[in-house]
């Protein structure tokens, strides 16, 4: 490799005109998921371009905490950490979602479907959620698919319910994660309205 940025030995490394320069430890990134450690490695790509120092560009890596609704960390609650990833409004969004995850997973998912094969998403849940709380209009679809790989699953009226549900199913270690698979039209104006309910329903019961 010529020019570019890359990881090598755990750093974020730049290769620019002859000189390699390692910007700062991967470990630093605060964003979960490979998707936004590619994320990362592009933008600083593009900051190095424009000339910013590298210095500056590790402060902005440390410092960046994501934006909202996607896999947005909202709270922790006895060794319990919730995320929003509204967002994730179809198949492969939650898939790369539940991959950025080593811990157990408690997944809020469901809504309006839009015809999706929700197999992969099965497939993808298998040996990372632990249990699946689903809302929504399609939540019996998701429920065939989850179920036929043995994800124990209910199903819940409201995001109020859902959060409850999963609070009551979560252990100590881990993860409550909003991440629908789906449009939110069925039950919300948008998947920010439903993101920002999860997040209230969530400091309400746990704040």
């Amino acid at each position: 490799l010529t020019h570019g940025v890359f990881i090598y030995d755990g750093w974020i490394v730049a290769k620019l005109n002859g000189s390699t320069e390692r910007i700062c430890p991967v470990g630093e990134i605060t964003l979960r998921g490979q998707h936004n450690v590619e994320n990362v490695l592009a933008a600083t790509a593009c900051a190095l371009w424009t000339g910013m120092a590298p210095s500056a560009i590790r402060r902005g890596i440390a410092a960046f905490r994501g934006v909202a609704h996607r896999i947005e960390r909202v709270h922790d609650d006895r060794g319990v950490v919730y995320y929003n990833d509204s967002k994730g409004t179809n198949v492969d969004s939650t898939i790369k979602a539940l991959e950025s995850f080593t811990e157990p997973v408690v997944l809020i998912a469901g809504g309006k479907g839009k015809g999706q094969d929700f197999t992969p998403l099965a497939e993808a849940a298998r040996g990372r959620v632990r249990r699946a709380v689903l809302i929504g209009q399609d939540r019996d679809r998701i429920r065939a698919a989850l179920e036929a790989v043995e994800i124990p699953v209910e199903t819940a009226d409201s995001m109020d319910d859902a959060v409850r549900r999963a609070r009551e199913a979560a252990r100590v270690g881990d993860v409550v994660l909003l991440s629908p698979a789906c449009a939110s039209f069925d039950m919300f104006r948008n998947f920010e309205h439903r993101g920002d309910v999860f997040k209230s329903v969530v400091r309400s019961l746990v704040g």
